[in-house]
């Protein structure tokens, strides 16, 4: 080794002792609470990285506190799976940049992105939204999977709740009073109405499978998913002839049947979150987008808005583009129906009548699609969750 090799050795170990000095230095100088309060402010993929610095940090950012009281701004997340890889993608969906302009097109990058091997072969289909953090699957055949998405990690496999049911439903609900995310599954045989159902309890308390009556015989549909709401889980149904959506209190574990307000129309309407609020929209036809709010589910009591289409504002973009939901602003999330690039996201405020058109870019670009030998041709299957927020529950 010559002279200016070792001397760039040397740099590199003073360099890692610097680094390794100043984290013992300042976790000495600063109050454990000061450095928690500092590391909650901060992306799930940097507290990652920073448990391996420290057995301080990383005791600090493991304890159960800490995970429970982290929580990221909300999000749109999308991911898709091609061969034996999983790509998934993190872009803001925030529209409070101060050079934020009305009606106009504007340009963004990711704030994350990564992929993970995924066993060959393995299909699954979605069932539930992005449950404060959590994501569930379900794996061809009937077991269920669970994702942390923050984590970079592959989903944890639950066993089936019980051997006897050929086919399944099951929906993901959060408690924010207990903190708690529990999985509710039931038998779905598409022909005969059921009161059975199984619950499990994640995280660290996690149990076996429970069984609890759901006092309504009903048939259980998981198309479109689920909404968890301030600790009730929504989702469809049907008793008799009679279309209805069910609740569920995470909490209480007592199910509820709500009525609907409409008729004729329900293959057109999808659940969603509106200012803390369940409600349901859909186009029924090409001059107007209805939503009904749920403004009583004792009483059954709906409350009607109606809004200009997507067409209005772009026209031909109903053509490309398909509703998957609504943020906390207020703005209703249209994103592609065949994703390529250059990728946009289309959010409108139908309150005020305005929209923005936003282009991410690094999203299966040329650069990104030599990197990972996707060719080309234009990705399928991908799926969007709009307002995830990270959680460091384990699983």
């Amino acid at each position: 080794m010559d002279q200016r090799e070792e001397k760039g050795e040397d740099i590199k170990r003073k360099r890692g002792k610097s680094s390794s000095s100043w984290s013992k230095s300042a976790s000495s100088s600063l109050p454990v609470d000061l450095i928690s309060e500092i590391f909650l402010k901060l992306p799930a993929k940097s507290i990652l990285r920073f448990r391996s610095v420290s057995k301080l940090w990383s005791s600090i950012t493991t304890n159960p506190y800490f995970t429970n009281s982290f929580e990221s701004r909300p999000n749109l997340l999308f991911f898709f799976k091609k061969d034996d890889k999983f790509f998934a993608f993190k872009i803001s969906q925030d529209n409070r940049n101060p050079s934020y302009e009305l009606n106009s097109y504007s340009y963004s990058q990711p704030i994350d992105s990564y992929s993970i091997t995924f066993p060959k072969g393995c299909t699954f289909t979605i069932n539930t939204e992005s449950v404060h953090g959590l994501i569930c699957f379900q794996k061809s055949g009937s077991s269920v999977l669970v994702w942390n998405p923050s984590m970079r990690k592959l989903p944890l496999s639950l066993r089936k709740p019980d051997k006897t049911w050929k086919r399944i439903t099951f929906f993901l609900g959060y408690d924010p009073a207990e903190g708690k995310h529990k999985v509710v599954c039931m038998p779905n045989d598409r022909a005969s109405e059921s009161d059975e159902c199984r619950i499990l309890t994640l995280g660290s308390d996690q149990e076996s499978w429970r069984m609890v009556k759901t006092n309504h015989k009903h048939l259980s549909f998981p198309y479109p998913n689920g909404q968890c709401i301030n600790g009730v889980l929504y989702y469809r149904g049907s008793i008799g002839s009679d279309h209805v959506i069910m609740s569920f209190d995470v909490r209480s574990e007592e199910f509820n049947v709500i009525k609907l307000p409409w008729k004729g129309y329900w293959n057109a309407m999808m659940m969603i979150s509106y200012q803390g609020r369940l409600a349901c929209i859909g186009s029924i036809d090409e001059n107007s987008l209805l939503m009904w709010v749920l403004e009583d589910a004792e009483k059954h009591e709906w409350s009607r808005r109606n809004f200009l289409p997507l067409s209005h504002y772009d026209r031909h973009a109903d053509k490309f583009f398909k509703l998957i939901g609504i943020t906390n602003d207020g703005e209703l999330i249209y994103v592609p129906k065949s994703v390529h690039e250059p990728f946009h996201v289309i959010y409108i405020d139908p309150i005020r009548q305005r929209f923005r058109k936003v282009h991410y870019r690094g999203i299966l670009d040329a650069d990104f699609r030599l990197r990972n030998g996707l060719g080309d041709k234009p990705v399928t299957g991908f799926q969007f969750f709009p307002n995830h927020i990270e959680t460091l529950m384990p699983l």
